[in-house]
């Protein structure tokens, strides 16, 4: 946002395309997208997780839309309207790039550099997710549980989102084990238990709950939430 409006000051308008296109390819739809489909279809539809990402993406849209109204126009202005904002995106300020983290706690901001850093061993994933697909040992990644040796500070940084890295790298399970030294090594094995019909991933606890027999115990926690609410 902040190097965009700059670029507009200057009439570089070029710039601006190429920015928001490589933001939209790479770093939403290559990465953060991917990794929210399973929040946004499978947990509750009043869930924390789910809302956080829907704001998540209005705040995103929002700023774009305004971001990219004098090289768009007439396609802003029917997501403007779409969006059931009223008046024209014309007139809307440009936003500014505060907007999209505000309200954002001291403890969230200290966790940006984290997720930058966590971008470098997802790479790796990806890359042994697709030999093993190759090697016909697993088909879809939701088959697949990885076992990650790691030293350092590589190994905290790991160890501190374990129970987050699962969705990251988009499998069923993730081990994180601190190895002596050496880097990052990543060993893909196929998951353990049975598919939940509902989320898809490979869990230990399928049918614990007797109402949903074929879904996971989250899944089951879930479709409760959303039918009480």
């Amino acid at each position: 946002m902040e190097n965009c409006r700059k670029w507009y000051e200057s009439y570089e308008f070029h710039r601006v395309y190429y920015a928001v296109y490589a933001f939209a390819t790479v770093d939403l739809s290559s990465v953060y997208l991917d990794v929210l489909k399973d929040r946004l279809y499978c947990s509750a539809a009043n869930g924390a997780t789910r809302r956080s990402a829907q704001t998540t993406l209005y705040r995103l849209l929002d700023a774009l839309e305004r971001l990219l109204a004098p090289v768009m126009s007439f396609t802003t202005e029917e997501v403007w309207t779409h969006m059931g904002r009223a008046g024209s995106v014309h007139t809307a300020p440009f936003p500014e790039p505060g907007e999209l983290t505000a309200g954002l706690g001291v403890a969230a901001r200290a966790c940006f550099d984290d997720w930058e850093k966590l971008m470098a061993p997802r790479a790796e994933v990806m890359k042994q997710l697709e030999a093993a697909r190759n090697e016909k040992r697993i088909g879809a990644p939701l088959e697949a549980r990885l076992v990650l040796r790691a030293s350092g500070d590589l190994a905290t940084l790991l160890e501190r989102y374990a129970s987050e890295l699962a969705a990251l790298f988009i499998v069923s399970q993730v081990e994180v084990k601190r190895a002596t030294e050496g880097e990052l090594s990543v060993t893909v094995e196929r998951a353990a238990g049975e598919k939940c019909e509902r989320c898809w991933k490979y869990t230990t606890d399928t049918g614990v709950d007797s109402r949903y027999p074929t879904v996971c115990g989250r899944c089951a926690k879930a479709v409760d939430e959303t039918l009480d609410g």
